[in-house]
């Protein structure tokens, strides 16, 4: 098919567990090359998507849990926050920085299939730790992570 790029893995590194906002949010990164993360490209899409976070952040069916994916892709970078909520559901805000800023995902603008990888993982992990309604559950969720390639 003309137009498409071929499909190559992509690093997937977990950053540890950060309080932003009340909110415990596990930090995960993923970059299209061998390449360091430019980790100060992201401080302004970062500063959009923590003013997304609803207060407070525990609440009903809320556990002031949820992921970060600064993913440096290429020609295009994205911060995806997600975060559980209404007990079962996970809304997603995304962030694009192209040429000119930083700005909210429009359009079809989306996750793309790395930070799927990442999202399937945290699915996961919380269907099995704090759906399951066991003592500790939240803690559990935390303390999974993923690494390797999407």
């Amino acid at each position: 098919m003309s137009g498409y790029v071929p499909y190559r893995p992509r690093r997937v590194s977990f950053r540890g567990v950060r309080v932003r906002e009340g909110y415990s949010i596990k930090m995960y990164t993923i970059v299209h090359d061998d390449s360091p993360l430019v980790a100060e490209h992201f401080a302004d899409g970062l500063a959009l998507a923590r003013a997304e976070l609803p207060q407070p952040p525990n609440a009903d069916g809320r556990p002031g849990v949820g992921f970060l994916i600064l993913h440096q892709g290429r020609g295009v970078d994205y911060v995806v926050l997600a975060w559980w909520d209404r007990e079962n559901e996970l809304p997603l805000r995304i962030f694009i920085r192209d040429e000119t800023a930083w700005r909210p995902a429009r359009g079809g603008e989306s996750v793309c299939v790395w930070d799927l990888r990442v999202i399937w993982h945290e699915r996961e992990a919380y269907v099995s730790t704090v759906l399951s309604g066991r003592d500790g559950a939240i803690d559990d969720y935390l303390a999974r992570s993923l690494e390797g390639w999407a």
